[in-house]
């Protein structure tokens, strides 16, 4: 079983594989740092969308409701796009934990184990050659809306809400309320109300039921994970050989 852990000699102290490492750590803190950056951006100008929209609409009566409605949809692909990006830096996160763990720990303080992550070098050097990420795009998705996009939708819904109420007056029922929903001709208010009821309500429960960014980030779990998956295939081949 030992040997299935790791193939390799302990190279740790050599000269031409620290350089290695090194250049390699380098490539990936800028990878993260470039990512990290672009969640920001996207973050960023989703903030500045919703402030937009809202002193847009409620700046004047003659400015239709269902420009926040398009506010929504564009918040989704936002949402969609930040996703993505999320992916991406979590796997870079991932590629570095590996390193500080496995090569810079070890050579900061040797641990009494064997080794704190004893096929590190196999796992980065797998992903290496066949990029994975450790985490789906619905997952991320679920995740930035957690983190940023929820409140900015909740805050696109509260000023929907007061511009049906305020503009062009405040209404003397609730049906004239409700019927204030309607897009134009074509939309009626049932369908707006159905249809954006839905939205909310499934953006709350993707959120509520999402696991924090801190226990998807939780390396150790993916590094048990991914290291048992690989033992398992060291494990079928050589039986595969025996036979």
């Amino acid at each position: 079983m030992a040997a299935l852990i790791e193939k390799t000699p302990s190279d740790l102290e050599s000269s031409s594989f620290s350089a290695a490492i090194a250049h390699l750590y380098r490539g990936e803190m800028n990878r993260l740092t470039v990512w990290r950056q672009r969640l920001d951006v996207t973050s960023n100008w989703a903030i500045v969308l919703a402030t937009g929209l809202a002193t847009f609409t409620l700046g004047h009566p003659n400015v239709p409701h269902y420009t926040l409605l398009l506010g929504l949809a564009l918040f989704s692909f936002s949402l969609f796009i930040e996703g993505r990006r999320y992916r991406h830096l979590h796997h870079s996160k991932w590629r570095v934990y590996l390193i500080h763990f496995g090569f810079f720990a070890e050579h900061l303080h040797a641990s009494d184990r064997r080794r704190a992550l004893p096929d590190w070098r196999r796992i980065l050097a797998a992903d290496l050659r066949h990029s994975h990420f450790l985490i789906s795009v619905f997952t991320a998705v679920r995740v930035r809306l957690r983190r940023n996009y929820l409140m900015l939708l909740l805050f696109l819904t509260g000023v929907w809400i007061v511009k049906l109420i305020i503009h062009p007056a405040r209404p003397e029922s609730f049906a004239a309320f409700f019927s204030r929903l309607a897009v134009g001709d074509l939309i009626p208010p049932w369908f707006v109300a159905i249809s954006s009821i839905v939205f909310i309500g499934s953006a709350i429960i993707l959120s509520w039921t999402c696991p924090s960014a801190e226990q998807i980030e939780d390396w150790s779990t993916h590094y048990r994970r991914i290291s048992q998956r690989a033992m398992e295939a060291d494990e079928d081949g050589a039986d595969g050989d025996d036979r």
